[in-house]
């Protein structure tokens, strides 16, 4: 995480009386806008909701986010990539230079099988260590019950039979009980729970939302924070698809404000592409709906005019990412203390 960005998650104690110590503490996403907009990353000791419809990005941005970590943290960070729709396949070796899963893949297949392989892997935890659990997805694992059900109703059905009974809320149960649990531990053993959900259509619903995952209100009450990624637009070359850009709207954030959107970009076997996506935000290069404005004019770096490509390469070249983050931040920062009710009087 940069220095500015640190000084900012500290400059935000609600008191002055607070002990730094109880600060939120966060693992970086990976993208600088993302961290902005979630307030420094994602939480530790919290659960994380990554939501999203196929194709927009959900498994890459969780990619970057253990790459980074992992990269900064090595040892002391154990990462656990619970594969329940056993559909990896990124080579993060060859993507960032490192292999950084500790073991082979547990792949849980009902609820109970999660609770198990989560509460294995955080009891192994030293106290100088910290853990990301990723389940990917919580769409991909049923019940007990419902396997059960499953089995019954086709013997039922091979008999001839009518089949019988509702299995769908056993997997929705579960889920409060174990979440209800796992959130009070995972903050006593600095362990962030990151969950991957994909996009539902809310079926019938005329007012209210229109699109929902599933979870039900377990997930909705129990995630520190929670992130819907849609795909915006594709980045073409040569007439192929090479990367999308993704809008990350945050719905829940009970580390800092909720409601904030950003969009980043994501390049095929690289991963995000943080410096195009801090460039597009710092000259204001991309519209409300994620698509590149009518004409894409050259920008200006200390007194230099560079085609957007050309101060990718100018910034990468001479190690001013870090330069380039500092100006993101002093931009975002400027917007947020411009709508701040701070200078209001106190009503108390």
């Amino acid at each position: 995480m940069s220095s500015a960005l640190t000084k900012q998650i500290k400059k935000r104690a609600r008191s002055k009386k607070d002990n730094p110590e109880q600060i939120v503490k966060f693992f970086n996403t990976g993208c600088t806008l993302l961290d902005l907009a979630l307030g420094g990353g994602f939480a530790q000791g919290a659960l994380i909701n990554i939501i999203g419809d196929k194709s927009s990005g959900k498994t890459l941005l969780t990619v970057e986010c253990l790459a980074k970590n992992k990269l900064d943290m090595n040892s002391k960070l154990k990462i656990i990539y619970d594969d329940a729709e056993a559909a990896f396949n990124f080579n993060t070796e060859e993507m960032y230079g490192v292999e950084f899963f500790d073991e082979d893949f547990p792949r849980s297949n009902t609820i109970e099988d999660f609770d198990l392989n989560f509460n294995k892997n955080i009891n192994k935890l030293k106290d100088d260590e910290k853990m990301i659990y990723v389940l990917d997805s919580f769409d991909a694992i049923g019940s007990l019950a419902e396997n059960e059900k499953i089995v019954e109703n086709r013997k039922k059905h091979e008999d001839g039979k009518k089949e019988t009974g509702d299995y769908n809320m056993a997997k929705q149960k579960k889920s409060g009980q174990y979440f209800r649990e796992m959130v009070k531990y995972m903050r006593k053993k600095k362990c962030s729970l990151l969950i991957i959900s994909q996009v539902r259509e809310n079926i019938g619903v005329m007012f209210g939302a229109k699109y929902t995952r599933s979870g039900g209100k377990a997930l909705d009450f129990y995630a520190s924070q929670a992130i819907w990624l849609a795909e915006t637009a594709k980045m073409i070359k040569m007439d192929r698809a090479i990367g999308i850009r993704v809008k990350a709207r945050i719905t829940k954030n009970k580390c800092w404000k909720p409601f904030r959107e950003c969009f980043f970009d994501i390049l095929f076997d690289y991963g995000i592409d943080d410096v195009t996506s801090n460039i597009n935000y710092l000259y204001d290069l991309i519209d409300k709906i994620g698509k590149l404005k009518s004409k894409r004019e050259k920008v200006e770096w200390d007194n230099n005019e560079y085609t957007v490509s050309g101060l990718v390469n100018y910034i990468e070249e001479n190690n001013l990412e870090e330069e380039l983050k500092k100006r993101v931040i002093e931009k975002w920062n400027k917007i947020e203390d411009s709508i701040s009710p701070n200078e209001r009087k106190k009503k108390y």
